[in-house]
């Protein structure tokens, strides 16, 4: 990918971004809500050097009489470079960077995501969903059973939006991960990956990220987008992912 195809797959994500929810109607802001309320994540502004600090506190009051969890998600190559600063002023909780990596569907080699000797279903009812949240459970995630019904709920309103992918290892859930699904965009977004401690380095992974690519290609999208942290950005970098941007998310709990 070069820097012209980088630049405009920036502009694609930027459209993405404003695009996955519901305008605010001021300062280029984009909410992005749960299913069921319970959490809220800032996707997209584009606030006035001015506006920063209000707009942030304004945020930060709604999710406290609200009662739900905000989550604001910052890109490196977004304009307003003091929102960071601003967010940890306001008592947001920055959590681990990570880095946005993308790959033409085109480019993408099917050797490098093999998926072959490895069982990776398609999941689409509720015992899937109870394999996707015990892979959760073991590592350790809190919210394993909340994102199961959110899940759940996704998958009954919207089935055309999101797959949940899940590798076995003799009939135990080892290994998942989601593709999204926008209208009108050009993406396949990955997110949601996740392997049990017991069976890493084992080529699970990969081969979720295979499953999914092969959907991404079968829906005709052409690139796959997904946050990578440090764990697993060397791997999806090794095989053709390119870094275009980076994002940290800063979270505000109401409680604290």
């Amino acid at each position: 990918m070069n820097e012209a195809d980088k630049t405009e797959a920036l502009a694609e994500l930027d459209a993405l971004r404003r695009a996955s929810g519901v305008a605010a109607g001021h300062a280029g802001l984009v909410r992005e809500y749960s299913v069921d309320g319970s959490e809220c994540r800032i996707v997209f502004a584009d606030p006035a050097d001015g506006e920063v600090v209000e707009l942030v506190r304004g945020e930060r009051e709604l999710a406290r009489s609200g009662g739900y969890t905000l989550e604001w998600k910052v890109y490196g190559h977004d304009r307003q470079q003091g929102l960071a600063a601003a967010l940890e002023a306001a008592g947001f909780e920055p959590d681990e960077e990570e880095q946005v990596l993308m790959l033409p569907v085109a480019e993408a080699s099917s050797d490098l995501f093999d998926t072959s000797g490895y069982e990776v279903r398609r999941v689409t009812d509720g015992a899937g969903l109870d394999d996707y949240a015990e892979i959760s459970r073991q590592i350790g995630r809190r919210n394993a059973d909340d994102e199961r019904r959110q899940l759940a709920r996704l998958l009954e309103e919207q089935p055309d939006a999101m797959s949940v992918h899940i590798a076995y290892d003799q009939s135990e859930p080892v290994s998942c991960g989601r593709v999204h699904f926008q209208a009108g965009s050009p993406f396949a977004e990955l997110a949601g990956a996740r392997t049990k401690t017991t069976h890493r380095r084992q080529g699970f992974f990969t081969a979720v990220v295979g499953s999914r690519l092969r959907q991404a290609r079968e829906r005709g999208r052409g690139l796959l987008v997904t946050d990578a942290l440090p764990t697993s950005a060397p791997i999806l970098r090794k095989r053709g992912f390119e870094v275009v941007t980076s994002t940290r998310p800063y979270i505000f709990e109401p409680d604290d």
